[in-house]
């Protein structure tokens, strides 16, 4: 089992150098969460427009210094630390540079489009002895401390069941489907599979603690006229005829919610990647029955303090709490090795769906 540490280390934290290599979209979030951390701040990013990496930094990262080239970043001092957010395609390449350049690595997911360049960008990082974690997260929020006790808790009994979900509607919009480059097959050839069904994947595998799935299957319901996948739905079988599923989707309404089901209880969120306020997130624990003749399966709520309401978790904010805890680490000196291998994980288990969906949903046996 791969028991992920989610607390901080002692070490006295000092702020630690960030770099920027790229300016999409989801960096801007990223920043915010190094501005926000206590032991983070971003000085340098880079652009392959000197101009966009400007309009960055004013945005998004005040102070920090703009670069038109990738490599400016790594080549600068002051960099203990690099945020990569680049198209999957061109991620490898990156990670390598900045691992020789003795960079710590946090990485956008999917970590590339096979096993062997994630496993090259892991190894890499290994053997310069510098950090690699990828951008999800979801999983650095307190949340999922209080959930784990969920789940082990005796009344809650053993974990049958994992059923997830991540869409957004976006892909409607023809305009954002010409233009975007998560369906862009030769940047983002997982498609909805690397940008949502990521977490759906991880998830399942928290839940089961990071057991690998014995075998998977996958369905692409939708996709490009180049392949790229839209829609797809998933099913990954563990042993003990215990089982996850999930579907995601670039088509349908904005969803994210998660469900455990147990022998005796479930326990379910409905914002599983993103929180819907910022510093509170919630989690609801249930037991059903059935009434007399059958008339109705009435549901209780197991709330606190026996209150027919949901659970509150308060304070924590996810995208700077991952931001605190790499920044940690890198301070601390001490390489935690279960975040590249969870990394990995998720990786070669998205990339079995991707072969099961290109035979047309066929069982593929899971080699972990």
């Amino acid at each position: 089992l791969v028991h992920v540490n989610l607390s901080i280390p002692s070490a006295q934290m000092a702020e630690i150098a960030w770099g920027v290599i790229g300016c999409a979209g989801i960096a801007g979030k990223t920043c915010q969460g190094i501005r926000e951390a206590d032991n983070a701040l971003v000085v340098a990013v880079a652009s392959r427009s000197l101009s966009k990496a400007e309009a960055f930094v004013d945005a998004h990262a005040p102070g920090a210094k703009p670069y038109d080239t990738y490599d400016a970043v790594l080549d600068d001092e002051r960099v203990q630390a690099v945020y990569i957010p680049l198209p999957t395609a061109i991620r490898k390449e990156w990670v390598l540079k900045a691992a020789a350049k003795g960079k710590h690595v946090l990485c956008e997911k999917p970590l590339a489009g096979n096993v062997e360049d994630a496993e090259d960008m892991i190894k890499a990082c290994a053997e310069a002895k510098v950090q690699f974690m990828d951008n999800t997260m979801m999983m650095h929020h307190s949340r999922l401390k209080e959930l784990k006790q969920v789940l082990q808790s005796p009344e809650f009994g053993r974990v049958k069941h994992v059923v997830s979900c991540f869409s957004i509607p976006f892909g409607n919009d023809e305009e954002w489907a010409a233009a975007n480059i998560r369906l862009n097959a030769s940047l983002e050839p997982m498609g909805t599979l690397g940008d949502l069904g990521w977490y759906n994947i991880r998830i399942s595998q928290w839940a089961f603690d990071y057991e690998p799935p014995l075998q998977v299957s996958c369905h692409y319901i939708e996709t490009t006229a180049e392949g790229v996948p839209l829609t797809a739905h998933a099913l990954l079988r563990y042993s003990n005829g215990r089982t996850a599923t999930f579907d995601c989707s670039f088509k349908c309404c904005l969803r994210q919610w998660a469900e455990v089901v147990g022998q005796n209880r479930t326990v379910s969120w409905d914002d599983l990647c993103v929180t819907q306020e910022k510093e509170k997130a919630y989690y609801t624990v249930a037991t059903a029955g059935i009434a007399e003749n059958a008339i109705t399966f009435p549901k209780t709520i197991l709330g606190p303090d026996e209150k027919p309401e949901p659970f509150a978790v308060k304070g924590c904010v996810q995208h700077k709490e991952l931001i605190r805890k790499m920044s940690a680490l890198v301070c601390d000196g001490t390489l935690d090795a279960d975040w590249p291998r969870i990394s990995l994980q998720t990786q070669k288990i998205m990339m079995a769906l991707h072969e099961s969906a290109k035979k047309d949903g066929e069982w593929v046996k899971f080699a972990s």
